[in-house]
């Protein structure tokens, strides 16, 4: 191989990891998985026989449980007084669901376009409380051709039960006005940590980073 079609391949292979080291690099942080449901437990039967399994459903003289995969609904009967026991007084707990609708209408009288972004939470733990960061994201109708876009508005809110809790932004029809580009939420719990986070399109999540916050958790490490 002369010296010329080494330094090629050379320079090629180069390029190609500075290309996968900056693909990387641009790529954004995923969030935090949300909280889990019910954890498997080890569960005895009245003859003393061992098995893993997580908690489904339970109801008067029965239980439901998922183990390796398939679902099993068993008597009471058939597990151990302490199984029995845990079972009178314990909840069962469910993953939380985060969901997002967005919506819009005309607002004539002012003059303008009002967007409303849904944001429904269910199972939501007891004496628990989210903190939801909600950015609006625009750009300026008279900036069209050389503006960019930019925050529009930001909204910090506490929920402490399930329910859909809607959120509004007006958007003005006239020259000064602006339009909507899309939107971007955080939600965290008391300590500070991400649970999740979503928008209307994956760039937009980079103004989470931006956005000056002044309510939310901070963790107890950031917080000396």
């Amino acid at each position: 191989m002369s010296e010329s079609v080494g330094m090629f391949i050379l320079r090629s292979s180069i390029r190609f990891l500075l290309l996968v080291v900056l693909a990387v690099l641009v790529l954004p942080a995923p969030a935090e998985d949300e909280p889990e449901g019910e954890k498997p437990r080890v569960w005895t039967s009245v003859d003393g026989r061992k098995l893993t399994g997580t908690l489904e459903e339970k109801g008067e003289g029965w239980v439901k449980l998922k183990i390796k995969g398939k679902v099993y609904n068993l008597k009471l009967e058939k597990l151990s007084k302490e199984d029995q026991d845990y079972l009178k007084t314990h909840k069962i707990r469910k993953p939380l669901e985060i969901r997002t609708e967005l919506k819009s209408y005309k607002d004539n009288d002012l003059e303008r376009t009002v967007m409303t972004l849904d944001v429904e939470f269910a199972n939501m733990e007891e004496n628990s409380e989210l903190y939801l960061l909600l950015v609006w994201i625009s750009k300026k109708k008279s900036e069209r051709s050389r503006g960019s876009v930019s925050i529009k508005e930001k909204l910090e809110c506490f929920y402490d039960r399930d329910g859909v809790y809607s959120h509004e932004a007006g958007f003005y029809d006239d020259k000064n006005g602006d339009d909507f580009r899309g939107w971007a939420i955080r939600v965290m719990d008391m300590k500070g940590v991400v649970i999740a986070e979503r928008a209307s399109a994956s760039s937009y999540l980079r103004y989470l980073e931006t956005v000056v916050t002044r309510r939310a958790p901070v963790p107890p490490e950031d917080s000396k």
